[in-house]
């Protein structure tokens, strides 16, 4: 299943600027797979334009929209009404780079592997260019949307 960034901006609380996923490239929402892609411009919010770079840690934050998207597509398909998301802990995130330039591709692969309650955790996956480039756990506790419409 291939998601456009328009569609995709349905599924996740962030806006504007902030929203900086192009598209997920491959999902399956009630396996709780999902993978992003994200190409680095010097529109992107991290981009630092006297640099020409942006720094590694800019992919956690690709990340966590990567798995704010797979839940927002596991509500969406299960009839569910999305819920916002806290991340706990980060646990044993790397970076095999220390920027990213201007043309880079970076994907980013999530699989929740454990769920208690409300609290997912989730291994996830970089690649930059087709690359492996870190890794890392996020563990993630999804609260309940009480808000009216």
């Amino acid at each position: 299943m291939k998601i456009e960034h328009e569609e995709l901006a349905g599924l996740v609380p962030h806006k504007g600027k902030m929203f900086i996923i192009d598209r997920i490239i491959e999902a399956q929402a009630n396996d709780w797979i999902i993978e992003s892609e994200t190409k680095i411009t010097p529109d992107f919010m991290f981009y630092d334009k006297k640099l020409e770079v942006a720094p590694n840690y800019a992919c956690f934050e690709i990340i966590a929209q990567t798995v704010s998207a797979l839940t927002g597509l596991y509500a969406r398909e299960n009839h569910l009404p999305p819920n916002m998301g806290f991340i706990l802990s980060v646990s044993n995130l790397h970076f095999d780079f220390d920027s990213l330039v201007s043309g880079d591709v970076v994907r980013a692969k999530a699989v929740r592997e454990a769920v208690v309650d409300n609290v997912y955790s989730f291994r996830a996956e970089l690649f930059v260019n087709d690359k492996a480039g870190g890794s890392g756990k996020l563990t993630v506790m999804e609260v309940e949307n009480n808000s009216k419409a």
